[in-house]
């Protein structure tokens, strides 16, 4: 993640060292340059003479200056598109792995991010931070491009500057309450910093020049806009199609051992006084039902110290015959907590006939030893909540049924599509740079084609 950090860094620089050069995206008609093919070989040709003194000779300085300005107008709004094409990017990986929910499309379950996801200040009323982020970026872009007047830009500079707000304050609550940084957060942030920055720049543009010679100059034509529209849904795309065929990381050995070729392999580490593995349970169950003898589900006991009555049902469903368990687990999340105790637990899988050693079982140390075994892996794999669920070699950490089904039928259709993350920076470059250049020739030919005729030259006016 670091290194694709970086490259995205010194791509975005490449990008800004290309925004502030307007003269490699200015092109110049035809007609143009062959006149001033002629103007320069008049000039060689005419004896030298002193230009009369008056207004034409103050328009050289004045054409300079309006061209100085239409320069930077186009540099900052360039910076304030990219800057924007950025956060809609991150948002929207973001929304992907809350979405996931554990299968590590950009994170791992054991990332700054999935830290982040699962902190309380992830969500704003209940909706996810990214998803607030994508509309609001999406939505000033848009602005951006549909802009004219004079206030529009000084009322997306204003909503820029709130986001630059809010990125300072989550950047602070990562750095101080969270204790972890999420990369693809501080991607977002940083890009709301610059583009609330950049925005203000190009605010202080327009209103310092000419309403017409500003549009020109930053807004550009239909090209341009098209092209930046078609960004913006790049943006969004692309990181939700590479979502879809994430890179999954070998199994650790542990739980590589359990599988069995032919067979997807579910392993669940639970606790059966959660209330989330409790919901999970019967809708697992019925996604499990069509592939019969065709998939093989192992339960891994971790019970929380907040969970009273994990800890014995844990050692009944160890105690419990292997060919019981299912029943077994059934019966244990269906109880109410105030029978999973250790005298009473044992009434609970009474229906199943317990073998006449499951008292002696339950408080064996072998028991224990094997729960102990399962709260240690667990630790290992640094999952970070329950249920966390592997099917195969995916990992879905809570309760998300959609996701636990798209990963059952992948590891049963055996899809082997997977893009690798470094192609998606690749990918975004490529679109970001296309947008840069065709957006600011766009506007260079705007600029040009709006632009006052020179005065007339010094070899006309020669006798």
């Amino acid at each position: 993640m670091l290194l694709n950090s970086i490259a995205l860094l010194l791509a975005l620089m490449l990008l800004v060292f290309l925004a502030g050069r307007g003269n490699v995206f200015a092109v110049r008609p035809a007609r143009d340059r062959r006149g001033a093919r002629e103007s320069s070989e008049a000039h060689r040709a005419a004896p030298e003479v002193s230009p009369p003194e008056g207004p034409a000779t103050q328009a050289g300085p004045a054409t300079s200056t309006g061209e100085a300005q239409a320069g930077r107008a186009r540099f900052v709004v360039t910076l304030f598109r990219l800057a924007l094409f950025v956060a809609i990017a991150a948002s929207a990986a973001l929304v992907v792995e809350y979405q996931n929910a554990g299968d590590p499309a950009f994170c791992g379950v054991s990332s700054g991010c999935f830290a982040v996801r699962v902190s309380p200040y992830s969500r704003l009323l209940g909706v996810p931070l990214p998803n607030l982020g994508l509309a609001a970026f999406s939505t000033l872009l848009a602005a951006s491009l549909l802009a004219r007047e004079r206030w529009h830009h000084v009322a997306i500079a204003a909503a820029s500057a709130v986001g630059g707000l809010a990125a300072t304050v989550l950047l602070g609550l990562q750095a101080f309450a969270v204790g972890a940084f999420c990369a693809w957060c501080v991607a977002v942030d940083v890009a709301a910093l610059a583009a609330a920055i950049t925005s203000a720049l190009v605010a202080w543009q327009a209103w310092r020049m000419p309403r017409a010679a500003f549009d020109r100059a930053a807004q550009g034509g239909l090209p341009g806009t098209t092209v930046w529209g078609a960004a913006a849904v790049a943006a969004i795309g692309l990181p939700f199609l590479w979502g879809s065929y994430p890179v999954i990381p070998p199994l650790p050995p542990e739980l590589a051992a359990l599988q069995e070729p032919g067979k997807i392999t579910v392993v669940a580490f639970t606790d059966f006084e959660c209330p989330f593995c409790r919901r999970l349970h019967p809708e697992m169950s019925q996604m499990e039902e069509p592939y019969g003898d065709r998939l093989r589900h192992v339960r891994k006991m971790v019970p929380l110290p907040s969970h009273p009555g994990a800890l014995p049902a844990a050692k009944a469903y160890v105690c419990a015959p292997p060919d019981k368990r299912e029943q077994a687990a059934a019966l244990l999340y269906s109880a109410s907590p105030g029978k999973l105790t250790d005298d009473r637990v044992a009434s609970v899988l009474a229906p199943l006939g317990l073998p006449a050693d499951f008292e002696a079982c339950l408080a064996a140390p072998e028991t224990q030893a094997t729960i102990d075994a399962d709260v240690a892996l667990y630790g290992r794999m640094e999952a970070r909540g329950l249920p966390a669920t592997y099917v195969g070699r995916r990992l879905v950490v809570g309760y998300n049924p959609d996701r636990l089904r798209d990963a059952l039928r992948r590891e049963a259709a055996g899809d082997p599509l997977s893009l690798p993350l470094p192609l998606l920076f690749v990918a975004l470059f490529g679109v970001s740079a296309a947008a840069v250049v065709v957006g600011s020739r766009d506007r260079s030919r705007s600029a040009s084609g709006g632009a006052a005729a020179p005065p007339p030259s010094s070899a006309a006016a020669a006798p």
